[in-house]
């Protein structure tokens, strides 16, 4: 679901970064708090990511992707079928 006040590309982003972050953490069997913690970021923030409710800074999309191991254009992608 689109936000009113979001354009469609920042919103297809925000899917794309939260459904990218929320494969690569179950693929490492991580919880959103074990993520989190690796990242010193908040659960909570990570739930809002995942679920493309944040607009996050690179700052932030670094440190998830230093944590899951993958360059940060990796979150940002579509995964390739």
């Amino acid at each position: 679901m689109v936000d009113a006040g979001v354009p469609p590309f920042d919103a297809d982003l925000r899917q794309t970064l939260g459904e990218n972050l929320r494969r690569l953490r179950a693929q490492r069997d991580w919880s959103q708090e074990d993520l989190a913690f690796e990242c010193q970021l908040h659960r909570t923030f990570v739930a809002h990511v995942e679920r493309g409710k944040r607009n996050i800074s690179l700052d932030n999309i670094a440190k998830l992707a230093r944590a899951l191991g993958v360059p940060a254009y990796r979150l940002l992608v579509p995964p390739a079928d």
